[in-house]
């Protein structure tokens, strides 16, 4: 039971990303805390929610969030379709942004083999994102990552 993470800080969770393969730069702009990274060929940054542990930066969840700048119309069955039709993460426009998101709770213990697999759920999450993108009622369509 000692292994397991019930509280995770940026660092901690860039060694788990890294350790899956994926690049993680943290960034911080005085309170807020992020790490940028990507997976197929598309950008997103993890930031991070409730804070327990102010002196550790440790938080009891983050989530995985990639915003893709619309260019033209969507479709507005683009984002229902997706919420239907997907469990893990949900999908919103925000003016002229579709932004796409999956959270992720440490909060009662998780263990670091647990938090690998959410990234790869997020690594094919996005796979199916960029599909549903590209489907043809979609492909008149451009994206282009933020």
């Amino acid at each position: 039971m000692s292994d397991l993470i019930t509280a995770i800080s940026p660092q901690q969770f860039a060694h788990i990303l890294q350790q899956a393969g994926y690049r993680a730069n943290e960034v911080s702009n005085g309170q807020m805390v992020q790490i940028q990274s990507a997976a197929q060929g598309i950008g997103f940054v993890i930031n991070f929610g409730n804070v327990v542990s102010e002196q550790n930066r440790e938080f009891v969840d983050f989530s995985f969030n990639c915003t893709l700048n619309i260019e033209g119309n969507v479709r507005p069955e683009l984002v229902a379709d997706w919420n239907r039709s997907r469990r893990f993460a949900r999908l919103s426009q925000q003016g002229q942004w579709l932004v796409l998101v999956m959270d992720v709770m440490v909060a009662g213990g998780v263990s670091a083999a647990w938090l690998q697999g959410q990234c790869e759920l997020w690594d094919a999450l996005l796979r199916e994102y960029i599909r549903h993108l590209q489907t043809p009622a979609t492909a008149s369509v451009a994206t282009e990552a933020a």
